[in-house]
């Protein structure tokens, strides 16, 4: 099954295996979303995660220029993709460093996974993500160099 196959099937899947609607009805933010602080505008990590999951591969590259606290971040990382964040303001910079550092201990990553709503279960995003087919990116550029005789 082809990678869009599979992320409309997950999406699928987590609407009841119903054609996904435009209105998700998921959590607002939980107290342990903002263990390391506060954003005024924090959204909540399970609408984050479902974004990333139905619109991006493992291990892509995700970036957010108005990182905030990183929501988008921390979603990308407990989803197996990485993430490039920018912020001006420097208390929310240290809020992102934060909650990296939080997540980097694998027992909390695993209980965030299971804790992100919008699941099932418990063990569904895990399940998933360990389903997911993997995908080699390239990092290099091929450029060629175009001489031109006179």
């Amino acid at each position: 099954m082809a990678k869009s196959g599979l992320m409309y099937s997950l999406m699928m899947k987590l609407n009841g295996n119903k054609q996904m609607k435009d209105v998700w009805k998921l959590n607002a933010i939980a107290p342990w979303e903002k263990s390391c602080g506060k954003h005024p505008t924090q959204k909540p990590l399970s609408v984050l995660t479902r974004l990333i999951l139905a619109s991006t591969k493992p291990d892509a590259w995700i970036l957010d220029p108005f990182s905030g606290s990183s929501t988008t971040g921390i979603a990308a990382n407990l989803a197996n993709r990485r993430f490039l964040g920018i912020d001006q303001e420097e208390e929310f910079l240290l809020i992102s460093k934060n909650r990296k550092l939080e997540i980097e201990n694998p027992k909390i990553a695993a209980t965030y996974r299971q804790k992100i709503g919008g699941f099932k279960d418990k063990k569904e995003l895990e399940l998933f993500l360990v389903q997911e087919p993997q995908t080699e990116y390239r990092t290099e550029l091929n450029l060629t160099k175009k001489v031109t005789k006179v």
